[in-house]
């Protein structure tokens, strides 16, 4: 018998999927009202955003975790944050770097017409600015073609995205709603409840706290974006340097 719930997410992940390397009315249509010019993967949740929306954006990561990005141009691709240098991203590996950078959403395309010229909050201690050059040098000296970049899907043997393979990996992996990869754990109680929260979506950030009738800020303390789970522990810069 199928899981519902992972066939759904399944289901979702092909509407980014269809949404990043396919064109049509219903694409336009949330390319204009949503992403306005920014990848999908750059993309953040703001208060007034349709359900659907919003629906979407909380899976997004699952395609993520998914998606490959093969560089060509580098006009799809994150500088900071896509994964195009030796399979590994920038910001993983220069966090701090990435947490003084104020061009955190550049393309490596946009890095290329800079000239590697990005600004960064205060200067460059000496340890900090070598790193800073030999990543610019790898940037220039990386095979860059005259063609778009693609995405293919890392969990198919083919690399051909597809629902199935979505669906397999999810019930493989125990992305479930038996949260056995958490009980079976080696970690102390405490932290086993709270990542069982986390991943049901039951933690009390701000944008929870709303649909409970609190009246507050629902901004992130760290930064100016919607306080969500998906922010607050995987998109902020703050969590992504801890």
């Amino acid at each position: 018998m199928k899981d519902i719930f992972n066939m759904n997410i399944s289901l979702l992940c092909k509407c980014w999927r269809r949404l990043e390397n396919e064109d049509g009315l219903w694409q336009d249509i949330i390319k204009a009202k949503y992403l306005k010019g920014r990848l999908i993967s750059s993309v953040k949740r703001i208060r007034d955003d349709s359900p659907t929306w919003t629906d979407l954006l909380k899976i997004r990561m699952v395609y993520l975790r998914g998606r490959r990005i093969h560089t060509r141009n580098g006009k799809k691709t994150l500088f900071w944050e896509d994964s195009w240098i030796m399979g590994k991203s920038i910001c993983n590996e220069h966090p701090v770097l990435y947490d003084l950078c104020k061009n955190k959403q550049v393309t490596v395309q946009e890095m290329w017409t800079r000239n590697g010229r990005l600004n960064f909050s205060r200067w460059l201690p000496p340890f900090l600015f070598e790193d800073w050059m030999r990543i610019v040098e790898m940037t220039f000296s990386f095979n860059f073609e005259a063609r778009d970049d693609f995405v293919s899907c890392s969990w198919s043997r083919k690399k051909i995205f597809t629902t199935k393979c979505v669906y397999n990996h999810l019930s493989s992996a125990g992305e479930n709603n038996n949260f056995n990869h958490i009980w079976k754990s080696k970690l102390s109680y405490k932290i086993k409840i709270f990542t069982w929260l986390l991943e049901k979506g039951d933690i009390l950030t701000k944008d929870n706290m709303i649909r409970r009738k609190w009246i507050g800020d629902p901004s992130c303390k760290f930064c100016d974006q919607l306080e969500s789970i998906d922010h607050l522990f995987f998109q902020c810069p703050v969590a992504k340097c801890v």
